[in-house]
């Protein structure tokens, strides 16, 4: 019986061993972009709505009431292919109409025009 045992606590620390290894995350740093680490708003039909890339990759999109906007509350983190010029949102379960990839269509330092879906939306930098 004690062989049993410690055949079964042998198995089960292998396992426990080569199992669930969290996967790490590679660092990110868009500190290059000057569209990154900036509040850029826009008025929309009824509010005024603030997007943000932050160069860690991490992304906001929210309206002034504090509602996400386009799903934005599924989508934290992103990626950015600058030969593309595509954002790629990182989210948790989109759904069909969840537009995971945004186009850079321009941007300086006062200004940020995305385009999201065939629908381009102009941003100014928060003041």
């Amino acid at each position: 019986m004690k062989k049993i045992l410690l055949v079964l606590l042998v198995i089960s620390l292998c396992f426990g061993m080569t199992g669930c290894k969290e996967k790490k995350k590679q660092k990110i740093d868009y500190s290059e972009y000057s569209f990154t680490n900036v509040w850029w708003t826009r008025d929309a039909e009824n509010d005024t709505e603030t997007i943000r890339f932050s160069s860690d990759g991490f992304f906001s999109y929210s309206c002034a009431c504090g509602n996400p906007v386009n799903d934005a509350d599924i989508c934290e983190n992103y990626t950015y292919d600058d030969e593309k010029k595509t954002i790629k949102l990182e989210c948790i379960e989109p759904s069909d109409q969840t537009i995971t990839t945004i186009k850079l269509v321009s941007y300086n330092e006062n200004t940020l025009e995305l385009d999201f879906d065939g629908e381009i939306r102009k941003f100014s930098k928060k003041k």
